[in-house]
Order: structure tokens, then C-alpha cells, then sequence
């Protein structure tokens, strides 16, 4: 049996003292790029996702991009940024396996590729999370998940999260099989704030 991956992006808590975040405004032109040069557990527990959120953090790093701003494991990206995902990709995956990607939106039976995000099914379709202004910082996260069994995208459940984007992990590891602990992940930072009287 073929070892499939498995990729959720799920929002992971508003709350918590995340240190000192840049102010911005959603009106920043050009390419954000940023590198905060952590490893991926040591990113996760910095920000309070593990163990909060997460039992285990994820020992591997995935690398992903919004058309205007790379993700890179925690750095702040203002929400207008993250509307046009340019791509999700692991490049230690494996070549013989498929993956499922899960970024507030799920996308399944997706084979290894540069570009996760194109080639597999559509569970769910994606929509940029998009906090609230006063909701404080978001921390939108991708997680990768070793599975052992095809997974159906036409699932009832699965249909459900179209409407709810509500995700239990834990009985959704084990609902399709997937290893318990994630094999790669990566978030960011984001909150919607006024930007005043601003000059442009």
C-alpha cells in the first residue's frame, strides 16, 4: 500500500502573546521577504501553537508562498497579501506518494509536485482566512500528514467542512488513517488593522 501525505492548513488560535509583531497596513505595495530563520518545532512552540493547539510540532518545514509575500515559519503577512496563494511544496517529499492539502480548503490525492496546489481533487475549495479587525493575530498554519489509505473527496464529512471550516484534528488524523504525528508544516502571522490617514 503507497504511503500518501497529507497537508492540513487550518487557522490555529487568535490569542496568545506572540511577542512584538510589525503594525502594518493593508495597503503595502511591493514583495514582502522575510526570514525568521527558525526550524519548524522550535517556530511552532515560540508561538504558542504547540503545545496549545498541537501536541507534537511538525519536524520539517514546508515551503510556501502567497503571490506578494513567501511564508516563512511565523513572519507577519498583512491579510490582503495572503488573497492569491502562489504555491505549497515539501521538498523533501517523497516522489512516489500523493499528498492532501488542507489550507482552509481541502485538496486531496495531490501528487508530489513544486506546486501542491494543482493535480489532485477538491474537497473543499480554498478561501483565504481573513481576520476580523480587533480579532488580534491569526496564525494560519499548513500541516503535513503521512496517510495510508486513498481518501475519498466526495466524503459527506469532508463536503461538510465547506460550510462549518471547522477542523477536529485528532479525529480527523485518525478518521483516514493518517500517522499520528505531522511530517512537515509551516504558519504565518496576520491581523487586519485601521491604517489611519495614510499618504499614497
Amino acid at each position: 500500500m503507497r504511503l500518501l501525505l497529507s497537508i492540513l492548513f487550518v487557522v490555529l488560535g487568535s490569542c496568545g502573546v506572540l511577542g512584538a509583531l510589525p503594525h502594518t497596513c493593508s495597503c503595502i505595495p511591493g514583495f514582502l521577504n522575510a526570514k525568521l530563520k527558525l526550524s519548524a518545532p522550535k517556530a511552532f512552540r515560540e508561538f504558542g501553537i504547540v503545545p496549545r493547539f498541537l501536541p507534537v510540532p511538525p519536524k520539517d518545514k514546508l515551503n510556501s508562498a502567497f503571490m506578494t509575500a513567501n511564508v516563512e515559519l511565523g513572519n507577519f503577512i498583512d491579510p490582503l497579501r495572503t488573497v492569491d496563494t502562489k504555491y505549497i511544496a515539501y521538498p523533501h517529499g517523497k516522489s512516489d506518494v500523493n499528498y492532501t492539502l488542507f489550507l482552509v480548503g481541502l485538496y486531496v490525492n495531490v501528487p508530489n509536485s513544486r506546486n501542491l496546489l494543482v493535480g489532485g481533487d477538491i474537497a473543499v475549495p480554498f478561501i483565504p482566512p481573513m481576520p476580523n479587525i480587533g480579532t488580534r493575530i491569526h496564525r494560519p498554519a499548513a500541516l503535513l500528514y503521512e496517510q495510508n489509505d486513498h481518501i475519498d473527496p466526495d466524503d459527506m464529512e469532508l463536503m461538510k467542512l465547506i460550510k462549518t471550516r471547522v477542523i477536529q484534528l485528532e479525529p480527523m488524523v485518525k478518521k483516514h488513517n493518517l500517522k499520528p504525528e505531522p511530517v512537515a508544516g509551516t504558519f504565518y502571522t496576520t491581523e487586519l488593522s485601521l491604517c489611519g490617514n495614510i499618504i499614497h
